[in-house]
Protein backbone atom coordinates (compact mmCIF):
# COMPACT_ATOMS: atom_id res chain seq x y z
CA UNK A 1 0.00 0.00 0.00
CA UNK A 2 1.64 3.32 -1.20
CA UNK A 3 1.25 6.25 1.16
CA UNK A 4 1.02 9.60 -0.64
CA UNK A 5 2.98 12.31 1.28
CA UNK A 6 -0.46 14.85 1.81
CA UNK A 7 -1.84 11.57 3.51
CA UNK A 8 0.97 11.46 6.04
CA UNK A 9 1.03 15.59 6.45
CA UNK A 10 -2.61 15.26 7.03
CA UNK A 11 -2.40 12.60 9.94
CA UNK A 12 0.20 14.43 11.42
CA UNK A 13 -1.26 17.67 11.95
CA UNK A 14 -3.89 15.75 13.50
CA UNK A 15 -2.19 13.95 15.40
CA UNK A 16 0.12 16.90 17.01
CA UNK A 17 -3.27 19.08 17.31
CA UNK A 18 -5.65 16.47 19.40
CA UNK A 19 -2.24 15.45 21.69
CA UNK A 20 -3.09 18.40 23.87
CA UNK A 21 -6.66 17.40 23.89
CA UNK A 22 -5.90 14.31 25.41
CA UNK A 23 -2.96 15.25 27.67
CA UNK A 24 -3.93 15.96 31.65
CA UNK A 25 -1.19 17.61 33.52
CA UNK A 26 -2.95 19.57 36.18
CA UNK A 27 0.54 18.99 38.24
CA UNK A 28 0.96 17.61 42.11
CA UNK A 29 -1.49 20.11 43.32
CA UNK A 30 -4.28 18.75 41.70
CA UNK A 31 -3.16 15.52 42.38
CA UNK A 32 -3.51 16.10 46.00
CA UNK A 33 -6.24 17.68 46.02
CA UNK A 34 -7.56 14.77 44.62
CA UNK A 35 -6.22 12.64 47.07
CA UNK A 36 -7.68 15.26 50.23
CA UNK A 37 -11.00 14.47 48.62
CA UNK A 38 -10.93 10.75 48.14
CA UNK A 39 -9.60 10.46 51.84
CA UNK A 40 -12.34 12.51 53.22
CA UNK A 41 -14.81 10.41 50.98
CA UNK A 42 -13.92 7.65 52.52
CA UNK A 43 -13.65 8.86 55.67
CA UNK A 44 -17.23 9.37 55.85
CA UNK A 45 -18.36 6.72 53.94
CA UNK A 46 -16.53 4.75 57.40
CA UNK A 47 -18.08 7.21 59.78
CA UNK A 48 -21.54 6.09 57.97
CA UNK A 49 -21.24 2.64 58.08
CA UNK A 50 -19.93 2.31 61.78
CA UNK A 51 -23.46 4.46 62.49
CA UNK A 52 -25.33 1.45 61.64
CA UNK A 53 -28.40 1.66 59.85
CA UNK A 54 -30.06 4.75 60.04
CA UNK A 55 -33.79 6.19 61.47
CA UNK A 56 -34.93 6.63 58.12
CA UNK A 57 -33.86 2.99 57.02
CA UNK A 58 -34.91 1.75 60.40
CA UNK A 59 -38.65 3.56 60.11
CA UNK A 60 -38.71 2.48 56.52
CA UNK A 61 -38.68 -0.91 57.26
CA UNK A 62 -40.94 -0.94 60.27
CA UNK A 63 -43.61 0.91 57.99
CA UNK A 64 -42.81 -1.55 55.33
CA UNK A 65 -43.43 -4.53 57.92
CA UNK A 66 -46.90 -3.05 59.41
CA UNK A 67 -48.14 -2.34 55.75
CA UNK A 68 -47.51 -6.41 55.21
CA UNK A 69 -49.33 -7.51 58.22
Amino acid sequence: MKRTPFATVIVLAAATLAAPAFARDDGPRFAQDRLDELVAQHKEANRHIAQGPSQETHAQSKARHQSAS
